[in-house]
Formats: structure tokens, C-alpha cells, sequence
């Protein structure tokens, strides 16, 4: 008598084990590496040249146990933005407003699917970049699916929109609070750092993929044949039928979700940038918040100690989108009660995600407790460090390839790596003063080696 054998698909580990796993090696290293210190500046930075031999801290079973809990007391704080982060899309989600957009613009450009093409790779690319949208794309792939049918091209152009579109703009991350923002905050840095190359790589890398799904869809559309789908062209003529019912008109509440939607985006960029940073001369933010404080009566109902844009960080950010989501739930009308339900509902919805960030600090905790964290920046500083800066980037790559492998989730990525790289980045880039720029490197490459996930 004949069984079927059933073969088990085999499944990448996910984050958590992957950071366990590498939080017990981690131990393991604390009691093989030696010990050591550096000579630290008064923001608390490691000086170069300063190392120096001292007893090491071997860590055992109960500290790995309570190296992800002890990673919570600097990991709260982006932790929260990310579920906060939940609650904001949760409550847009609940509106529908970014579906009927998304699906009357598609139909706005269906006449010229050149343009259609351009226009729905970039908006994907914004979800990407914002938000690190990958997963939910599934949703705007049926969405999109019947128009691009209808223009005699095939369901491959959708996916290419799709996928290349979200993971061109995690790629760039501009803002992107699950990746970048988590590098970022490891690192030490705010996540305006290295904006405006982001928003520079975001158009070139973004124009390019639209450049090649219009060549493909060219090629299709004068032959249907050379899809490699073509052999289930009816099958998906019929899957995907066309509504041809107009426009869908999104009520007054959507249009004003949709603007808070935006507003809330704009806000986030303008107060992540780096202001004085870029222009040590420019002082508007500062100088209005100072001004606001001596107001006698708007400084003490506004508050005193109120962060100028270009200062903003994962507080503020929390505050950005909760307040965001408050409002966007008032303009639906919806009860108190059920605007705290969803923002219940979309916290839990990246629960797992935010867990990931201290469960990695917990590798920064166990390297700091045992020691071995300046012993492992002096192997650097002595030797990824004298490597000339392309070089040193192209090794980073190599790394993160590798790891990436293991590690689909970009935040997980970003939370186990960079503790770090982040410091070897510093040693390599001491003397350019181009440290963000470096480590944001790093951040996009860990975006895009994600997307398989």
C-alpha cells in the first residue's frame, strides 16, 4: 500500500530565535574574549587610541535570561512608536479612505498606463518608505489587479508594482520607523540623518524600477505571448473582472482623514531633519519654541519644554501619531470608546515587531556586562577601520547579505546588527565627520536585503 509522503517545507527562523541564538553566542564570546576598556569623551563616546586591557565579566544562564528585560529600559521608547505606529494605520485602515484613493487614481490613469505605472510605483514606494509596507501589499495587488487586466497587460506588471515599489521605498527609508528609525535609535542618532540622501536615492531608485515595469508592460501589451502567465491569461481575465462602476466618491470624513493622513507624514519629516545640523545658522525652531516660553499665558498652557522640530525623537514621534489617530477617529465620529479599541487593535497588530527591539538590546547588554564591547570596537578600530571607506562598506555589505539571509525582518536586522556596526561605523568615519551617512548605508542595505519576507 502506497503513502504519500508529505516533504516539510523548510522555514527561515524567524527574529526571535535568530536573536536568541545569537544573544547565547554572545555569552559564550564573554567568556572567551578578554576583557577591555576606552578612555570615554564627555558625551560619553569611546576616544580612538585609548584601549585598554581589564578583567572580563563572563555571562552565564540567568543573565541571558534577563538581558532582553534589562534591553527594555532603552528600548521603551521605540518599542512604543512602533505599536503606536500600529494604532495610526489601524484607525487609517478603519476609515477606508487610502483603499478608495488608491483605487480612483488607478482608474484616473488607466488610459495611459504608462503614467498609471509611475504613479502607483510611487505611492507605493511612499508606504514603503513610511512605513515599511510589505506585507499589507497583498491587499493593493487585488485592488490594482482588474485595471491592469483590462489594459491588456499581465498580472506580473501588478505584482512588480507591488513588491519592487514598496521594497524601492524601504529601501531608501526615508522615514521609515521599523527600520530606520530602529537603526537609528541604537545608533544614537536622529533618524534625520541622512534624509535628504534618502530622498535622493527614493526618486533615482523609484524612476528606475518605473522605467522597467513600462518596458515590460510595452513588451506584453504588443505581445500578450512573451508573459510568462500567458497560459492563464483567461483564468486571471475571469479572477480579476473589472468594476466599471466610476469612481468610488470618498465622504467628507475620508477626505479629511486622508489630509491629517499627509499631515502627519510632512510634520514627521520636517521634525526629524536636522535643522542646525544641516545649517548650524538656522535657528527658527529653537528660537519660536523660546519664544512660545515667555509668553506669559501660551507658554503655560502649551508647556515649557516643548521640542523644536529638528530635536524630535521617538517621544515626539508617539506623540505625532497617537494624536494623529485621535483625530482621524473624532472626524468618523467614533466614540471614545472605540477609538481606544482600535488603537488597542492596532498596537497588538506589531506587537512582535516592537518585542524585537529590546530582546536584541539584550545583545548590547550582554557585550556591556561582559566587557567585551571596547575589545571588539579596538579589533575593529585596528582593522575595518584602517580599510579604505569603500572597501570598509563593501565588507558591511558582504555581512549583512550574509545575515540578512537568516534574518528576514529588517527590524530585527536593524536591532542586532547595529549595536555594532554602528560604533565601527563611528571609528571609520572619524575623521570625515559623515557618520550618519555611513550608518545609513548600512540601514539601507538591511532594507532591501529584507524584502524576501
Amino acid at each position: 500500500m502506497s503513502k504519500d509522503v508529505t516533504k516539510k517545507e523548510k522555514k527561515a527562523p524567524s527574529a526571535y530565535v535568530v536573536i536568541f541564538l545569537i544573544t547565547v553566542v554572545v555569552a559564550v564570546l564573554t567568556w572567551i574574549i578578554p576583557g577591555g576598556v576606552y578612555e570615554l569623551d564627555e558625551a560619553g563616546n569611546a576616544i580612538a587610541g585609548t584601549y585598554a586591557g581589564a578583567e572580563s565579566n563572563p555571562q552565564g544562564i540567568w543573565d541571558i535570561g534577563m538581558a532582553p528585560i534589562n534591553g527594555m529600559n532603552g528600548a521603551i521608547a521605540i518599542s512604543l512608536s512602533i505599536m503606536l505606529f500600529g494604532s495610526f494605520l489601524q484607525m487609517m485602515d478603519e476609515s477606508g479612505a487610502i483603499k478608495i484613493y488608491l483605487s480612483n487614481i488607478a482608474k484616473k490613469f488607466q488610459t495611459n498606463y504608462h503614467v498609471l505605472i509611475w504613479v502607483l510605483v510611487f505611492i507605493m514606494g511612499v508606504m514603503g518608505t513610511t512605513e515599511g509596507c510589505y506585507e499589507e501589499g497583498i491587499i493593493y495587488m487585488l485592488m490594482f489587479m482588474p485595471i491592469i487586466m483590462a489594459l491588456g497587460l499581465d498580472t506580473v506588471v501588478t505584482v512588480m508594482i507591488i513588491v519592487f515599489g514598496t521594497q524601492g521605498g524601504c529601501l531608501a527609508s526615508i522615514i521609515n520607523p521599523f527600520a530606520v528609525g530602529v537603526a537609528s535609535g541604537i545608533a544614537g542618532i536622529s533618524p534625520g540623518e541622512g534624509m535628504l540622501t534618502r530622498i535622493i536615492l527614493f526618486v533615482v531608485v523609484l524612476s528606475l524600477i518605473s522605467i522597467y515595469i513600462c518596458r515590460y508592460a510595452d513588451k506584453v501589451k504588443a505581445d500578450p505571448t512573451k508573459s510568462s502567465q500567458y497560459y492563464r491569461r483567461e483564468e486571471d481575465i475571469k479572477k480579476y473582472p473589472i468594476e466599471m462602476d466610476g469612481d468610488k466618491k470618498p465622504t467628507k470624513e475620508q477626505k479629511y482623514s486622508i489630509i491629517v493622513f499627509i499631515m502627519v507624514f510632512v510634520i514627521l519629516i520636517i521634525g526629524c531633519i536636522p535643522w542646525t545640523s544641516l545649517n548650524e545658522n538656522f535657528t527658527f525652531f529653537q528660537d519660536f519654541v523660546t519664544w512660545i516660553g515667555t509668553v506669559p499665558v501660551l507658554g503655560t498652557v502649551l508647556g515649557r519644554n516643548i521640542t523644536p522640530f529638528g530635536d524630535w525623537y521617538f517621544g515626539e514621534i508617539s506623540l505625532l501619531v497617537l494624536v494623529g489617530t485621535f483625530i482621524v477617529g473624532m472626524i468618523h465620529r467614533l466614540d471614545m470608546n472605540k477609538i481606544i479599541d482600535i488603537v488597542m487593535q492596532g498596537a497588538a497588530s506589531v506587537v512582535p515587531t516592537a518585542l524585537v527591539v529590546p530582546m536584541a538590546r539584550g545583545i548590547q547588554v550582554l557585550m556591556s556586562d561582559g566587557g567585551i564591547t571596547s575589545t571588539i570596537l579596538h579589533f575593529g578600530e585596528s582593522t575595518l577601520s584602517s580599510l579604505p571607506p569603500v572597501v570598509f562598506v563593501l565588507v558591511c555589505m558582504v555581512f549583512y547579505f550574509a545575515f540578512a539571509s537568516l534574518m528576514p525582518s529588517s527590524t530585527g536586522l536593524a536591532a542586532a546588527t547595529m549595536s555594532i556596526m554602528a560604533p565601527l561605523a563611528v571609528y571609520e568615519q572619524s575623521d570625515a565627520k559623515r557618520i550618519g551617512g555611513t550608518i545609513w548605508e548600512r540601514k539601507t542595505l538591511e532594507n532591501f536585503c529584507s524584502y524576501p519576507a
